[in-house]
């Protein structure tokens, strides 16, 4: 991938294998909530991908569910996870683009992506968080530089 391209170009030529990080997170549906938040924590992540003993993907359970279905709510740790989880997903395979994965998540308003394989087994996720810093690694001054709104133009130079 060459910085000579332009950031268009590098998202549609570039496929998820080619930036995905080895971390997976994922549990079982018998999983109750408490076990669910448990594991994000000990895992650091924003997401659960829920899977059956074969890995067909049953679900998906991240922090979106826990702000907008259980914080604030009387919602019992022991109920199981299936009943919070997400199940309309919408999944890609690691040789789907960049591209594809942001139009995607930004059609669905999404940040976690499940990839399949070939015979329907989970075998990653695709999160925003990845993208981007697979982007600002490929285009530091480019990202580094972007004012915090798009239409914002600064009146004089910054820096010294």
């Amino acid at each position: 991938m060459s910085p000579t391209k332009s950031i268009e170009e590098v998202l549609r030529e570039t496929k998820i294998y080619q930036i995905l990080r080895p971390k997976l997170v994922m549990g079982l549906p018998s999983l109750n909530l408490r076990e669910a938040l448990d594991l994000m924590r000990e895992e650091k992540a924003g997401y659960l991908v829920i899977a059956d003993e074969h890995s067909r993907l049953k679900g998906m359970f991240t922090e979106r569910e826990v702000l907008m279905k259980i914080l604030g709510r009387d919602v019992s740790l022991d109920e199981p996870i299936t009943k919070y989880m997400r199940t309309d997903l919408h999944t890609l395979t690691k040789s789907d683009t960049i591209d594809e994965a942001l139009r995607l998540m930004n059609t669905h308003n999404i940040r976690h992506i499940p990839l399949l394989d070939e015979f329907g087994q989970v075998c990653g996720i695709l999160s925003v968080r990845t993208i981007i810093r697979f982007l600002a690694e490929l285009f530091p001054e480019e990202v580094f530089n972007l004012p915090p709104s798009a239409d914002q133009i600064a009146s004089t130079v910054e820096g010294g």
